[in-house]
């Protein structure tokens, strides 16, 4: 009997090994397009021990990519488009809204959309794509925190995991995320909590989305943003006349100096980090009174803000350098003060369900 079934065996595998390949193992791999910025993950060391001690920014992408061929070139058909070769603080917002086009306009062919960037300012560049993109389509910011010729560099891993999840297409109507440390991270929900450890970045009040590894994919929740088109309209606002808003910092003592210095700069708006002293609360009000926005938020890493001064918008548990973001583009699309608070209830702090 075992020899009937051994040869049986044989004869089916002789069998599938004569049939010609199927059109899913010859189906198409997804397009993902690669959109370098600069940054560590671009950066070069004159020693391959220096860690923290290089020049961003320094590697073109397309050579990033072809160092992790042909691996990558199984996962997903990679092009590569450079946007810039900068450390991401030295971006503004008006080239914030330029990459916002790039990404939509590579969006309309390819399948997905991977963003290298610097790591400063990384969680700001995500949730600015969170706001204004137009696609649906999945969107990976990665980055690295230690240059991509330095031993052990999380670089390569990091761009190759991006690639995978983006060409998964799992994180579809996910917004933008975030892919660092083979873990995926909502970009309205991450920080960067460490200038030196490779996993500084964390979403300390909700926790990650998910993770990559050799097995796949793995997401055990989705972020709690509708699936649709927000009112930031990139297209319907100049890049040139974005409105001016700052961050004023609340400590012990603190001055209003900074206050009515922002105001008189032309600022349309205010995020305050943190109760605000006296004498920043003094300011504040007269700022009001010229008609700038006001916003409060929290200054530390977790806990949610909710106003109690008429008038003033609460940011809940939205971080300050992201209720900026968002307090930016509201005062472009908005008409009053009411609209402002629907924008912040809405898209700042969206629910389930």
């Amino acid at each position: 009997m075992m020899k009937k079934i051994l040869a049986a065996a044989a004869a089916a595998a002789a069998l599938v090994a004569a049939v010609p390949a199927t059109a899913a193992t010859s189906a198409p791999k997804p397009k993902v397009v690669v959109i370098g910025t600069g940054g560590t993950i671009a950066g070069a060391a004159d020693s391959r021990v220096s860690f923290e001690t290089y020049k961003p920014a320094r590697l073109p992408t397309a050579d990033l990519v072809k160092f992790l061929q042909p691996e990558a070139g199984r996962v997903a058909e990679v092009s590569v488009k450079e946007f810039g070769a900068q450390g991401s603080s030295e971006y503004t917002l008006a080239e914030y809204h330029d990459l916002s086009q790039l990404v939509d306009k590579q969006l309309e062919a390819a399948d997905a959309v991977v963003v290298t960037t610097g790591t400063q300012t990384m969680e700001e560049l995500a949730y600015w794509l969170d706001l204004t993109l137009r696609s649906t389509k999945p969107v990976v910011v990665t980055g690295s925190m230690r240059p991509w010729t330095a031993i052990g560099s999380d670089g390569p891993p990091n761009l190759y995991n991006a690639l995978r999840l983006a060409a998964s297409g799992r994180t579809r109507c996910f917004g933008s995320v975030v892919m660092v440390n083979d873990e995926i991270f909502a970009a309205r929900e991450v920080t960067k909590t460490s200038t030196q450890r490779l996993n500084t970045f964390a979403a300390p009040e909700t926790g990650r989305l998910g993770t990559i590894g050799d097995k796949g994919v793995t997401l055990l929740r989705a972020p709690a943003r509708p699936c649709e088109k927000t009112p930031f309209d990139l297209s319907k606002i100049s890049r040139d006349r974005l409105p001016k808003t700052e961050i004023v910092y609340a400590y012990a003592q603190a001055g209003g100096e900074s206050v009515k210095a922002f105001a008189d700069a032309g600022a349309k708006g205010l995020v305050f980090a943190g109760t605000p002293s006296p004498q920043q609360f003094k300011e504040a009000q007269a700022a009001a009174e010229r008609g700038v926005a006001l916003v409060a938020a929290n200054r530390n890493t977790t806990g949610a803000v909710h106003a109690e001064v008429p008038g003033v918008i609460a940011a809940q548990d939205l971080l300050p350098q992201k209720a900026r973001l968002l307090l930016t583009l509201s005062l472009a699309t908005a008409h009053d003060l009411q609209q402002l608070q629907e924008r912040f209830a809405k898209y700042g702090t969206p629910q389930a369900g």
